[in-house]
């Protein structure tokens, strides 16, 4: 599928932020692929787009970007609880990035690391820089509030 052509929505679109302490932000786009049905899914059932972040991070020591094994930004991308975590990849400040990603509800967390985090990596081991949440994100399922309890009878 084609994630090239489609339009990305204000809903699509988040800001990156500071995590205390840190300087930097971001532009985050989550791009789906293009469909007739409004929503690209792929035959496992998981929406099929494309996340898209700009960054400005603070230069890293010796302005090494990108180096094999010295420092590095990285980005990640979890679910709002946080019990389901991936690498994405090395992201450096001014360059845009894209990767994949199949889940609704995301945080993009961007962290400095000693050096690549290895394949299957639980979660990151440096300090967190910038950390975003896509809008529905920040939608809350409010079934199980009082107003939706039926009185016993």
């Amino acid at each position: 599928m084609d994630h090239a052509t489609a339009e990305v929505s204000d809903l699509g679109r988040f800001n990156l932020g500071a995590a205390p302490g840190r300087e930097g932000c971001g532009l985050a786009e989550l791009v789906g692929a293009w469909s007739p049905f409004g929503l690209a899914v792929m035959r496992s059932g998981h929406l099929d787009q494309e996340l898209r972040l700009v960054l400005d991070l603070p230069a890293l020591e010796g302005g090494a970007e990108l180096s094999q094994d010295g420092p590095r930004y990285v980005a990640w991308v979890a679910t709002p609880a946080l019990d389901r975590i991936e690498a994405l990849g090395t992201v450096a400040s001014g360059e845009p990035f894209a990767a994949p990603v199949h889940w609704n509800k995301i945080v993009i967390v961007i962290s400095r690391e000693d050096g690549a985090p290895a394949a299957g990596a639980p979660r990151w081991s440096g300090p967190v820089v910038l950390l975003g949440r896509s809008r529905s994100a920040l939608l809350e399922n409010l079934m199980g509030h009082s107003i939706f309890r039926r009185a016993e009878m």
